[in-house]
């Protein structure tokens, strides 16, 4: 399995910083760049449609000068009056009315329009007059539709009749209209038809190489341009460029539509192109670093192989230094470090050979205690076999004891406390031959409140030495009661002591200074205010104080915070 090892870490970090920046920068690069070349070509096709509608715009200026010129030449309205009704050239005069309306109309629409546009008079009898001498027939074969479209009652406004095509020549044009009056009777005298060659738009539109370009009229209908586009946009707008610009004069709409793929193919390609030389350049990079690495690494290896040797019991391996360098320095480290180790364990060795033999002489002193609890056992059962049961209660009660102090170190509730407490009185009333009452009152809820084993014994002990040796009626009383703490109280009837000596005996009991702990000739209670504050904190006290019955009372107060980490585990006994 693979193993990701410090110096392997250090190599993929090292291609990972070198590899991920390049493609960063080069992703950021391509993004960009294309957007910015998207932008600039959005820019340019922008301006390009607004050159096109410069020019379309001018010949539709020039088409509406020549129509306004001739719609407003009163002498030339005289000549188309006269010429209103006639079908065709029947007389002399005809003829001659026919010529001077040519002639003025070629003139008038000689300068101001281009090659591709044409103009055609067309009176009330469909007589049709030309501005040059071009064929009349694609206005002829259209005519009733293109004056099907055309509205007599707008006199002397332009009318956008849309796109007819020569069915002989297969030819187009787009057509615009304009009704001439008469001023006096209000009837219309005839229309003046102005043709633009659909080449016209062709020609202006072809210089767009890439992408497509089309004009629309008012209507939606394509005038001249790509056949595929449409005037309203149905792709994408994130897949293609579309713009589109309006001719106010006509409502026309030039419509450019180009593929974004398309135009920046080129740009994917370089940026793959380049993608793929990082790649290459990552692999050699690799393949060359990995040697390099290795290289690099051996002296990292003869120190991972030394410690491993030391770990696995060779106490003696070291490391070969040579050269001056970090490493070398790091292998002198490491061989005194080795050294210091060695000697360690040496004393270590030693140390636990010594506990061990320690422990194998306490095992030993063990017997004895054990020893003594078989015996008293065999007697108490020959002393049952006797029928005397008050010594061999005495041997029960003294067996309790010896299995408390044996067990010293473990815990103990305040009952089972209690109940060794009754053993140890059993035992002193047949000591020093006196009576003596030992009474429990623990509030119900406190009995298996977890004390120091054997902490309250010392506290019956100095009661009884000290108190209850010509006691006739000694009782001692054992209580608990809980509030903001516990409170255990040991109560005798005893003979009590005097206010200094006890103030004396509080202060001492109450000050925190070990000196005077050790100064101190009454070390049961100062054992018990030892091991008090060791279970529960240094908020714990014991305190003596006289009693209504003549005797002392001792009180352990027991805070309930520290109570409750001594109950989980939180102090060791």
């Amino acid at each position: 399995m693979f193993k990701l090892t410090y110096y392997r870490r250090i190599q993929l970090s090292f291609l990972i910083f070198i590899f991920l920046p390049i493609i960063a920068v080069s992703v950021i690069s391509f993004v960009l760049i294309k957007q910015t070349m998207v932008e600039k070509l959005q820019l340019t096709n922008d301006n390009f449609l607004n050159v096109m509608i410069d020019e379309i715009g001018k010949t539709i200026d020039d088409v509406t000068f020549a129509s306004h010129f001739i719609v407003n030449d009163s002498s030339f309205r005289e000549y188309l009056k006269k010429f209103a009704d006639t079908d065709r050239i029947r007389t002399f005069e005809d003829y001659t009315n026919f010529t001077q309306i040519k002639d003025v109309f070629s003139l008038i629409t000689s300068k101001p329009l281009n090659n591709h546009t044409r103009m055609y008079l067309v009176n009330r009898e469909r007589f049709i007059i030309s501005s040059n001498t071009e064929e009349l027939t694609p206005v002829s074969q259209n005519l009733d539709f293109l004056l099907g479209k055309v509205d007599l009652n707008r006199p002397e406004t332009l009318q956008w009749l849309g796109m007819a095509t020569d069915q002989t020549t297969k030819k187009s044009s787009y057509y615009i209209a304009r009704v001439i009056h008469d001023s006096s009777d209000k009837k219309f005298l005839s229309v003046l038809l102005i043709g633009v060659s659909e080449s016209y738009f062709e020609d202006l539109l072809k210089p767009v190489e890439f992408g497509r370009v089309a004009l629309f009229d008012a209507e939606g209908n394509r005038i001249a341009g790509n056949k595929d586009l449409s005037p309203h946009g149905s792709a994408p707008a994130n897949s293609k460029l579309r713009s589109e610009v309006s001719l106010d004069k006509t409502n026309w709409t030039l419509v450019y539509e180009a593929s974004q793929e398309a135009f920046t193919g080129e740009i994917s390609r370089t940026f793959y192109a380049g993608i793929a030389a990082v790649f290459l350049f990552f692999i050699i990079f690799s393949i060359s670093s990995i040697f390099i690495a290795k290289r690099l690494h051996m002296p990292i290896q003869k120190l991972q192989r030394v410690v491993r040797q030391f770990g696995t019991g060779n106490l003696d391996a070291r490391l070969e230094v040579r050269g001056k360098d970090d490493i070398a320095e790091l292998g002198l480290t490491l061989n005194t470090m080795l050294a210091q180790l060695q000697g360690l364990i040496y004393d270590i060795e030693q140390e636990q050979e010594q506990k061990r033999v320690m422990e194998l002489e306490a095992l030993f002193m063990q017997i004895r205690p054990h020893f003594l609890i078989n015996t008293l056992n065999s007697i108490k059962c020959s002393l049952i076999l006797h029928k005397d049961r008050l010594h061999s209660g005495i041997i029960d009660s003294l067996m309790s004891l010896l299995r408390a102090y044996l067990k010293l170190n473990e815990p103990a509730t305040l009952q089972e406390e209690c109940k060794l407490l009754g053993h140890y009185v059993d035992i002193m009333k047949i000591r020093n031959e006196i009576p003596l009452e030992l009474k429990v009152d623990l509030e119900p809820g406190l009995e298996q409140t977890v004390i120091p084993k054997l902490i309250l014994q010392p506290l019956i002990e100095n009661a009884i030495v000290h108190g209850l040796m010509d006691k006739h009626d000694a009782v001692i009383t054992v209580r608990a009661r809980s509030g903001d703490g516990i409170a255990v109280e040991i109560e005798d009837n005893g003979c009590g002591m005097g206010e200094e000596l006890m103030k004396e005996l509080n202060g001492r009991l109450s000050s925190d200074d070990t000196e005077a702990y050790s100064s101190y000739e009454r070390v049961g209670l100062i054992n018990v205010i030892q091991r008090l504050r060791l279970t529960f904190g240094p908020s714990a006290t014991l305190t003596l104080r006289s009693n209504p019955l003549g005797g002392i009372s001792a009180v352990l107060h027991i805070p309930v915070g520290e109570r409750n980490l001594f109950l989980t585990g939180g102090t060791t006994l």
